[in-house]
């Protein structure tokens, strides 16, 4: 296998700076964003995306026509389970100004988990023509009774996993024992290799930016535009070089993200292109590196 590269986005209504939804609910991010923004850059480097949508966006019927053009484009759809947006136990008929803060694992039984991820797959497969087999749990909140939804589901890949970071102090998951690279995930372990069809695709994060910083997702290393700069991502990449021989990352960030105001990172225009810089030095880096873009689904195949 080549050395390979993923960018997976979180894709999402609108929020503001506190992470609510907005109100009333837009959807600027997926609309203009991904077709304006997004899709030149994804053509100028041959970028193939992953797109994680939640309820809200495929219950949007122009968030679905936009969608359906990244399709056409080469872009795989995944599915991302905020459980607050979709039956059964529905929590908000109307998602405008809501905050969504829900672990999908632990908000609910394994039943009602596999219920509402059910009927997100069968949602995205009548509003997209598609059907998703890669996954990702909103807030990462994803354990073994998840993993068992998603082989009984007939998924392929989850990319929920984010080693060395322990969402416990904030009600989630301890995904800290994670290995950081890809694994076909064992019945009993979320965290050891095993014999499912399943792979784990984690997010790619090491260890702190400094030893001295506190137990905070913030201060780990990740592939994420959002709070790392370029130079730290590209030392996040020479790292998993030197780690593995054919290293596979995996880019994080938020739909809402590239435009300002609508996520606590950007801010402004120019906050704006200074993240979409670092978004592309960072692809322009893994380029030179002999990286390959891969959706999933095709890491995936590479593995089996």
């Amino acid at each position: 296998m080549k050395n390979t590269f993923c960018i997976s986005i979180d894709t999402e209504p609108d929020c503001d700076i506190n992470w609510k939804r907005s109100k009333p609910l837009t959807f600027e991010s997926v609309n203009t964003g991904i077709p304006k923004i997004l899709r030149p850059i994804w053509n100028c480097y041959g970028i193939k995306p992953v797109y994680f949508v939640s309820p809200e966006v495929v219950k949007n019927d122009q968030c679905c026509e936009t969608i359906k053009k990244e399709i056409e484009l080469g872009a795989e759809i995944g599915a991302h389970l905020h459980p607050e947006y979709i039956e059964p136990h529905l929590k908000y008929d109307d998602a405008s100004g809501t905050n969504s803060n829900e672990f999908p694992c632990l908000a609910y039984d394994d039943s009602t988990e596999f219920e509402k991820l059910k009927n997100l797959t069968e949602l995205i497969k009548n509003k997209l023509q598609v059907t998703p087999v890669s996954y990702r749990a909103a807030r990462y909140g994803a354990d073994i009774g998840t993993i068992h939804i998603l082989i009984k589901l007939e998924y392929q890949v989850d990319s929920s996993v984010t080693p060395h970071i322990n969402w416990a102090k904030k009600g989630g998951v301890d995904h800290s024992r994670a290995p950081e690279q890809p694994y076909f995930i064992d019945y009993e372990n979320y965290y050891k290799e095993g014999k499912s069809q399943l792979l784990e695709v984690p997010i790619t994060i090491s260890g702190k930016r400094a030893p001295f910083l506190p137990e905070k997702w913030l201060f780990y290393k990740w592939l994420r535009p959002s709070h790392m700069t370029a130079l730290e991502m590209k030392l996040l990449i020479k790292e998993f070089i030197k780690k593995y021989d054919t290293p596979v990352l995996n880019m994080m960030f938020h739909s809402m993200e590239i435009i300002p105001k609508k996520s606590p990172f950007v801010r402004t225009a120019f906050g704006q292109k200074l993240f979409l810089k670092r978004i592309e030095k960072t692809i322009k880096y893994l380029l030179k590196k002999d990286f390959v873009s891969m959706t999933l689904k095709e890491v995936y195949y590479e593995k089996l």
